[in-house]
This record gives structure tokens, sequence and C-alpha cells, in this order.
């Protein structure tokens, strides 16, 4: 490594996640914040295995040191509800409970950006499957997306069971999910 490091870290962060040395990624990324962008960088790679490691990573990142992300929130934010569209099981699961976390950390700075997330949101309520409409409800709850209610009232009826990757939401009917938005929609 050269004595001066200018531009991305993106292909050292990339390289050890490809030999799966997260927790030495996971080291650079809280101290670097060239790493870090690197690290977001990774959110629009092709690979799936990678953009959902990307994601994993930084669900770690949110979990043990939030601070990092807070003033990145504009970019990680929609881009992560986004990813939730994505067809690989992995990169909608890991944007999944990224989405989730930044919401619940930093709920008044994530709910100022509801317009930039809304219609992937309503596109999740409209064309997800089931597992993927409980998400995009519960969000739509929490960050207060009234434009999202017509599709939600559909769901109320539905009594399919859900799996989300979140404690206390595992086999949940989409109803009760879809119930609990609405009642925060009021």
């Amino acid at each position: 490594m050269g004595l001066f490091s200018f531009g991305s870290k993106r292909g050292k962060i990339k390289k050890l996640i490809e030999e799966e040395r997260f927790d030495e990624a996971l080291a650079i990324v809280v101290k670097d914040k060239k790493a870090l962008d690197g690290l977001i960088e990774l959110l629009d790679e092709s690979s799936p295995g990678i953009r959902g490691d990307a994601l994993l990573l930084l669900g770690m990142v949110a979990e043990q040191r939030p601070g990092l992300l807070e003033g990145r929130l504009r970019t990680v934010f929609p881009k992560a509800v986004a990813l939730t569209l994505d067809r690989n099981p992995y990169v909608r699961e890991n944007a999944m409970v990224l989405s989730y976390e930044l919401a619940g950390q930093f709920g008044g700075a994530v709910r100022a950006l509801r317009a930039e997330v809304s219609d992937d949101i309503i596109r999740a309520l409209v064309e997800g499957g089931r597992n993927l409409k409980g998400f995009a409800a519960l969000l739509a709850g929490e960050l207060g997306i009234t434009d999202a209610r017509p599709y939600i009232e559909e769901l109320v009826g539905v009594e399919d069971k859900v799996i989300l990757p979140f404690e206390g939401k595992k086999w949940v009917p989409l109803g009760e999910i879809a119930r609990e938005a609405l009642e925060k929609l009021s």
C-alpha cells in the first residue's frame, strides 16, 4: 500500500467481503470514512452476493456505531429501501434489516426521507410477495406514508403468515401487520 491513501476504498472492502473477512472489513469501515463510503458504493455492485454482504456490513455498522451512518442517511436509506425490491432473497432480506434498523435508530431523520422512498414502498405493496408486502406496510406505518393507506387497507383481511427478519415479526398474519400500520397512519 502506498504512503498516501487517496480515492475510494471500494476495492479493498470488496476484496475483504469476497474473502469473507467481515470482521476485518467492519474494523476498517468504522475507522475510515473513505472505507465506509466504499462500502456504500458496493450497494450498486452487479453481484447480488456483494450487494447483500454490503447491506449486512452496513447493518453491523448501524448496530455498533450508528452515528457513522447518520450523515449518510440521505444516500443509504433510500438505497436500502430500493434494494428490498431486489429479486435476490439474500439482498432483499438484508435490505429489509438495514432499512428497519435505520428507521428505528433515526426515526425523525428517516421520516424526513419518506418522499424519496414512498414510490418503492408502494411498489412493494402492489408487486411484492407477502413477506415484502408485510415489510412495506410495516415501514409505511413507521414513516407515516399516508399515500400507502389504500394499498395497506387491501391487506387487512389477509391471514397468510409472513416471515420478516425482525424479532416478533415471524409467522405473523399479514392482516395483523396491516392493521398495526394503519393505526400508525391514523
